[in-house]
């Protein structure tokens, strides 16, 4: 039992419910059905050692190693990179897909499946959209622009706001254009121009509305549709399964907008009222700044929900970074705005890393689980089958089903054990049937009659 006072952010009760927490997910999108079948294949090439949450680790590793690849050359957006870079940062988003799809995969096959896997997995991935991101800017030549800012903001917030309804319902929703196809669209942009350079991103449409512009509006709109389409927003103002329509801790609805939309206003702020060019000189490090605050925002949400308890709004150390460049920019900047954004940055960073390590170490306490490593005698459970198409269709809020985050508690390779079951009963039943005498007392059983 973990010592109570060594507890830095989670409480008994939040570690209880923590245990008794099922990941409920709905929905349908149009690529993973057919992704399902790679990806059951490249599972059954892991090795059993190997923990599920550690192929999470190395896949984003990855990811933001080869995005940082892209930051070193064009750390304003706009500075050419080797075609190169491109292709391997492609290359490095494909890597991070096919390891957060078989993390889960993995831990049911093996059966180490657990709320922490959930929660690593998630954080992971926030961490992952913000350079997955970046770099998609860079690569579309989006350069020192407000257009890179709105890209991170519509991105972040989505992200958000798909947690934010699973804090309202309980249940993680899915649209048809949703996290894979917003993959494989990203990656084919990095492939692109690594091997056709960004002209096309830069073919003008109208006066000062580029192609890339034209693309982001559209992939704007197709987000924001199938954000709605898929009862997203419908959930987040009427679906509160609490008490009187609130969340599942029993808060409000629309709470958990708080912290996004202030961290939003507070950067829009920040660049609004410099009186330097430190956004189109640091264009990279002024977005990587405010997209690790919006990482750390999002990781507590999910673990509000995870853990049923009320979110973090406005008291959170994440938001001091943002309110001392604020206040030095309205002292007239007694100190350098690119030297204190380099500070903010660096805090927000450690900040975000911590509060990931310290909830990973107490649910570990907690639950007495290990985080990266396989607990012993571990056997395989069942081997993987690809999740067919009509297993995706869209369920109830109170169906748990297996989900493109692949955390489900209803395994998608259960059919070899369905089956066993379904003979063994059956067997079993033929045996009891055998041994009841017949009405004539003869002995003889149903089974000899047949």
């Amino acid at each position: 039992m973990k010592d109570e006072t060594s507890q830095c952010i989670l409480n008994n009760f939040q570690l209880e419910n923590l245990r008794r927490h099922v990941y409920r997910s709905t929905g349908k999108t149009v690529l993973d059905p057919y992704m399902q079948v790679f990806w059951c294949w490249l599972v059954e090439r892991v090795p059993l050692w190997i923990a599920p949450n550690m192929i999470t680790l190395v896949g984003l590793v990855i990811n933001v190693g080869t995005s940082l690849v892209l930051v070193y050359y064009s750390s304003d957006g706009h500075s050419t990179a080797p075609p190169s870079a491109f292709i391997i940062c492609g290359v490095g988003l494909f890597i991070y897909q096919s390891l957060d799809a078989i993390d889960g995969k993995h831990a049911r096959r093996t059966g180490t499946n657990n709320p922490l896997g959930e929660l690593f997995d998630h954080g992971c991935d926030a961490f992952s959209t913000v350079f997955v991101i970046i770099a998609y800017g860079i690569a579309t030549d989006l350069g020192p622009s407000y257009w890179f800012f709105y890209l991170c903001c519509v991105c972040n917030f989505m992200f958000y706001a798909a947690h934010w309804q699973t804090l309202v319902s309980g249940v993680l929703h899915f649209g048809q254009f949703d996290v894979t196809e917003a993959q494989i669209f990203l990656i084919g942009a990095q492939l692109w121009t690594g091997l056709f350079g960004a002209n096309l991103w830069n073919i003008e449409l109208y006066e000062g509305f580029q192609f890339k512009h034209a693309m982001l509006c559209l992939s704007t709109i197709c987000s924001c549709a199938s954000f709605i389409f898929s009862g997203n927003v419908a959930t987040i103002l009427t679906g509160g399964i609490g008490k009187n329509g609130a969340t599942i801790a029993d808060t409000s609805v629309l709470s958990p907008g708080i912290p996004i939309l202030l961290l939003t206003g507070m950067f829009y702020k920040i660049l609004e009222e410099s009186d330097t060019m430190f956004y189109q000189e640091n264009t990279v490090l002024f977005l990587l700044t405010m997209g690790l605050a919006f990482t750390k925002v999002t990781n507590s949400l999910v673990v509000a929900h995870m853990t049923k308890s009320p979110p973090t709004l406005v008291v959170d150390s994440i938001m001091l970074g943002p309110a001392l460049m604020l206040i030095n920019q309205y002292l007239s900047a007694p100190v350098p705005e690119q030297f204190l954004l380099w500070l903010v940055m660096l805090f927000t960073a450690y900040d975000s890393i911590r509060y990931c390590v310290d909830i990973c170490k107490e649910i570990c306490a907690g639950l007495n689980i290990p985080c990266l490593t396989m607990p012993e005698g571990v056997k395989l459970v069942s081997p993987p089958q690809p999740t067919k198409r009509a297993s995706l269709r869209s369920r109830g809020p109170s169906e748990i089903e297996s989900s493109p985050k692949r955390h489900s508690v209803r395994s998608a390779y259960s059919m070899n054990e369905v089956r066993k079951t379904v003979r063994t009963s059956s067997t079993s039943r033929i045996a009891r049937i055998a041994r009841r005498p017949t009405d004539s007392g003869s002995g003889a059983s149903m089974s000899d009659k047949n």
